[in-house]
């Protein structure tokens, strides 16, 4: 198994599937380093010819795929315009490059998945989770709007008005609904049978031809793809704006004082 940065690793399994292991604890917080590490694993899986697909799992010891993006790169008192920018350009680039890539992408999902880790599975072609989970974006429990193409995708996965009902009200749907509503495409008992799940569908898709499939995933995805890369600039600028607003900050700063036990998040800047 070849580790990276940020606690992410990867191994190799024979039929060209690689799994990529989110192991940053305790919660895989998806900050500007995590983002950088994953965008690298991905590049490096994109140019080995020898992989045909890729899953995402959680290597943590707690039920949770990933906590979502770490607010201190949001909460604009302890960061700057242009690192915000920079952070917010590479998240979003490496989900571009997961939601439009050459490879079958799978989210083997445990537990909790909010807000940062629904994006990154709403960008694979398959989901599956435990029967314990839930997912959802819920950055509008925050006091910020869920990011443009967020949206967008959200809603191509369960139509506008699913959309608009969990998005408006920062719901995190259990797996039964999220298997209901087509957030999710299997449903597993326990941990265990993630991966196993996760093998067997990557290996019903890999029996058809790779290029003539990407060739259609681009149809399905490239208006989006490349909406999407052009708006990167435009939608990190709006980032910013929506979490410098006075009661985003004020939201955020309640949100990082109930996680850090009562303490007061610190003002200097990054």
């Amino acid at each position: 198994m070849a580790a990276a940065p940020a606690g992410i690793s990867v191994s190799k399994m024979e039929g060209g599937i690689a799994v990529v292991t989110l192991g940053k604890e305790p919660v895989n917080s998806m900050d500007f380093d995590f983002w950088k590490s994953l965008r690298s694993t991905m590049v490096g899986l994109e140019g080995d010819k020898q992989v045909r697909a890729v899953i995402f799992q959680s290597g943590l010891k707690k039920n949770v795929f990933t906590a979502g993006l770490d607010i201190k790169e949001l909460f604009t008192p302890m960061t700057n315009k242009q690192r915000q920018n920079e952070f917010w350009t590479n998240l979003t680039e490496t989900l571009i490059g997961i939601y439009s890539s050459r490879l079958v992408t799978i989210a083997a999902i445990k537990g909790a998945c909010p807000a940062g880790g629904c994006a990154l599975s709403l960008c694979c072609d398959f989901r599956i989770i435990t029967s314990d989970g839930s997912m959802g974006l819920n950055e509008v429990a925050l006091g910020i709007p869920v990011p443009t193409y967020w949206v967008e995708f959200f809603r191509a996965a369960v139509g506008q008005r699913q959309a608009e009902k969990l998005l408006e009200s920062a719901d995190m749907p259990k797996a039964p609904k999220l298997l209901e509503i087509g957030m999710v495409d299997e449903v597993v008992n326990g941990v265990d049978a993630l991966i196993p799940a996760a093998v067997k569908e990557a290996q019903r898709w890999l029996q058809g031809y790779d290029k003539a499939r990407h060739a259609t995933k681009m149809v399905l995805r490239g208006d989006l793809t490349k909406r999407w890369t052009a708006g990167i600039q435009a939608e990190a600028d709006l980032v910013w704006d929506m979490t410098s607003a006075p009661e985003t900050v004020a939201g955020l700063k309640k949100t990082l004082e109930r996680l850090s036990g009562g303490k007061k998040p610190p003002a200097a800047k990054l």
